[in-house]
């Protein structure tokens, strides 16, 4: 009779932990949908220097398409950071930019405690 009991008891005791992990992982993955917004902030590129192994952050002055390919982020009054995101045309436009301050730019943003994402289309 005690072995049926701590048999009950930790089948029990499993359901509840399978119940709580269940419902933060599901939590966690709610952060992380796109939704379509638009943000407004200074463009900055990120131009590799591979003798270095280093990246050095340039507000550029205008189109940086004659630059080495990079990455950007864009960086809000606020002081948030997003990364750059999207398919080859959305990321060409943004380096087709000649304004680089106060951009405005549209997409779907993504984010967690590690970060925000731009997804530009």
């Amino acid at each position: 009779m005690q072995r049926i009991k701590m048999l009950a008891f930790s089948l029990v005791i499993a359901v509840i932990c399978a119940g709580i992990f269940t419902v933060r992982s599901y939590a966690a993955d709610e952060g992380m949908k796109a939704t379509p917004g638009s943000v407004t902030g200074t463009v900055i590129c990120l131009i590799p220097d591979y003798k270095k192994g280093t990246v050095t952050p340039v507000v550029a002055t205008g189109p940086c398409n004659t630059l080495p390919p990079h990455q950007h982020i864009i960086m809000t009054k606020e002081g948030t950071v997003y990364t750059i995101q999207g398919l080859q045309d959305g990321l060409m436009k943004v380096s087709l930019m000649p304004q680089r301050e106060n951009v405005t730019m549209a997409g779907k943003i993504e984010g967690n405690n590690y970060g925000w994402v731009l997804l530009v289309d």
